[in-house]
């Protein structure tokens, strides 16, 4: 027997509290099989920086929701375009855990619509070279979750909008470039004329699992539902969770703004917030940066309460007629 759910909100905060409920405190001996969406949401992975592995000026004026999840891996961008799918199941002996075991029912029903699926390094799946699945997994005594994501029909540039690559990570050719690698199911379906919608791409991913199995559908009663919110309300939902991770750092930011001049700023975080910042260059305002620095110290570094900031001053008198609030957020974030 496989027991099913299927989130019915894309809210990313809540669904990652409904996995993490799932694997602790929901009592099965039986897989767990768990489906769900986020809409317009970068997920850092649990050991990561989240300042360092995204465009956080972008992200934050785009209202991009940024979550930080319970297991390890990189940074991922999702739509309603991506398919989410957690496997939990029992951490004994008789269970085959790795990730290539676990994917293979998702990889055999591509496998079955004549796509070129197959495993590929240590957590992905590809297709014809192209990625179109990452994945990640979180053990305890008596649970093994893993979860990844399947690229069916996500908006692609986002990612490069969104998303930080490590320089290490492409000299090294172990990202390529991040348009050439990865894919979208749809079009490679589309390539050898095949027609498959979102609806039926997830029946299918589904069944995959489910297949010569008894299904019986998880409804959380009252008493459940109380503890996955608590979970949203009192983790998921607090910025301390996603961005509370390696904030006590220096950050030293400088670029030259072509026709504006250069501008350097230098910023401390500690424990999320704003503890000292120092702005340089060469640029032709004439006003100093002493009152904008002592009004930005201490506030939280984050896009809304920043700008709120910037928007009580005179950015043309400090910086010159040419700067607008985008070139400062853009350094400082």
């Amino acid at each position: 027997m496989i027991n099913l759910i299927i989130s019915k909100t894309n809210d990313p905060s809540y669904n990652l509290a409904l996995e993490e409920y799932l694997t602790y405190h929901f009592k099965t001996n039986d897989p767990i099989l768990y489906i769900w969406q986020n809409a317009n949401t970068i997920v850092v992975g649990r050991n990561q920086n989240t300042y360092a592995e995204i465009n956080i000026n972008e992200a934050m004026k785009d209202n991009v929701h940024i979550i930080r999840r319970n297991t390890g891996g990189g940074t991922v961008f999702h739509d309603m375009g991506n398919v989410c799918y957690s496997l939990i199941v029992n951490n004994d002996k008789n269970t085959e855990t790795s990730f290539a075991d676990v994917l293979k029912p998702i990889i055999k029903y591509l496998q079955s619509e004549n796509l070129n699926a197959n495993f590929s390094g240590r957590n992905d799946i590809e297709i014809d070279g192209y990625k179109i699945s990452g994945n990640a997994q979180l053990k305890s005594k008596e649970k093994v979750l893993q979860h990844g994501t399947l690229l069916f029909d996500v908006e692609l540039p986002k990612i490069l909008k969104y998303l930080n690559v490590d320089p290490e990570k492409i000299k090294h050719q172990k990202v390529k470039s991040k348009p050439a690698r990865v894919a979208n199911i749809k079009r490679l379906l589309t390539d050898i004329n095949k027609d498959v919608s979102l609806e039926a791409f997830i029946e299918g991913v589904i069944k995959s699992y489910t297949v010569n199995e008894e299904v019986k559908w998880i409804k959380l009663n009252s008493n459940q539902q109380d503890i996955v919110t608590n979970l949203w309300e009192n983790k998921y939902k607090l910025r301390e969770w996603t961005f509370g991770k390696n904030e006590d750092f220096e950050l030293s930011k400088k670029a030259y703004l072509e026709t504006k001049g250069l501008l350097e700023i230098k910023l401390n975080i500690d424990k999320g917030n704003i503890s000292k910042i120092k702005i340089y260059g060469d640029f032709l305002g004439y006003e100093g940066t002493e009152e904008l620095e002592k009004h930005l110290t201490n506030i939280s570094y984050d896009y809304q309460q920043i700008k709120n900031v910037l928007n009580d001053f005179d950015l043309k008198q400090i910086f010159g007629e040419a700067f607008e609030i985008e070139d400062i957020l853009g350094l400082i974030l």
